[in-house]
């Protein structure tokens, strides 16, 4: 009887210089991630396009935290994760607008970041007692850094949708327009599934990062397609704003759905077509 262990480290890939692949490696995608998100979040005068490719970037650079810290072997810790990460966001969010007013300077909210760091923190801290032998003793790998970016992430998503939907980071407006109205929820739902979602679909042997990539990136999409619903609905920006959003959002599911199903029927032994379901008389 053999016995496949349950830490499985990728090998880390060999560089030399100042090469750069493409798509980036895990770090990589977190730096640019980071820089990009955070710039756009503070300048809320952005079109809601701009806003919506850096949404896209930090919710992959979310799955991919979820990715590398359930990779040794968690099965149903990926989705607990996920969802543990957007609860990070939401607190992190509330945190940065409550100081958002203090530096402001026109539409430009530099101290929101302030709960995008506290979010890192409490995730590193968090990630530290859970590994550690005197607590929790969960042993799993890279867990405090994984913690810590998806702190991070989940707080930069939040941010920046509510940004999209409001058009602006004032405390007021996201409480009446995201909050009382319930779109908070969808908003939690939907970064759950893009940050969750990839990794748990394509768990197993042969997963492969670049094709759950292509599963984060079509659900980042939709969130883009559901946010530029909720402007029109609420008349927050205006027209051409939403509708490229939804434009924007919609041509995006719809390549990466298709590449994303391209890659799984390439890379599948076989394909085959069972019909419908049969029942037992």
């Amino acid at each position: 009887m053999t016995v496949t262990p349950a830490v499985v480290e990728e090998e880390a890939p060999t560089k030399k210089g100042l090469s750069f692949k493409f798509p980036p490696e895990e770090t990589e995608m977190g730096i640019i991630a980071g820089i990009i998100g955070a710039v756009i979040v503070i300048f809320t005068g952005l079109p809601a396009v701009i806003k919506g490719v850096g949404l896209i970037l930090v919710l992959l650079w979310g799955m991919d935290s979820v990715r590398k810290t359930s990779k040794y072997g968690l099965g149903t810790g990926v989705p607990s994760i996920g969802v543990l990460s957007t609860g990070y966001g939401v607190v992190g969010a509330l945190m940065g607008l409550a100081v958002a007013e203090y530096g402001r300077v026109g539409q430009l909210y530099p101290a929101v970041l302030l709960g995008v760091i506290v979010m890192g923190v409490i995730g590193l801290v968090s990630g530290a007692i859970a590994n550690s032998e005197k607590f929790i003793a969960m042993k799993i790998p890279r867990l405090e850094r994984g913690m810590m970016e998806l702190g991070m992430a989940g707080t930069l998503a939040i941010l920046l949708e509510c940004s999209i939907v409001t058009g602006s980071l004032n405390f007021n407006a996201v409480v009446n327009q995201v909050m009382n109205t319930g779109i908070i929820a969808l908003m939690f739902i939907f970064n759950c599934f893009a940050m969750l979602h990839p990794y748990n679909a394509c768990l197993g042997a042969d997963e492969r990062r670049e094709r759950t990539r292509m599963c984060g990136v079509e659900i980042s999409g939709l969130v883009c397609v559901l946010l530029g619903f909720v402007q029109l609905a609420l008349g927050t920006s205006p027209l051409w704003d939403s509708v490229s959003l939804i434009v924007f959002g919609a041509i995006i599911f719809a390549v990466f759905f298709w590449k994303f199903i391209k890659a799984c029927m390439d890379e599948c032994y076989e394909t085959v077509g069972t019909g419908m379901i049969k029942t037992i008389e």
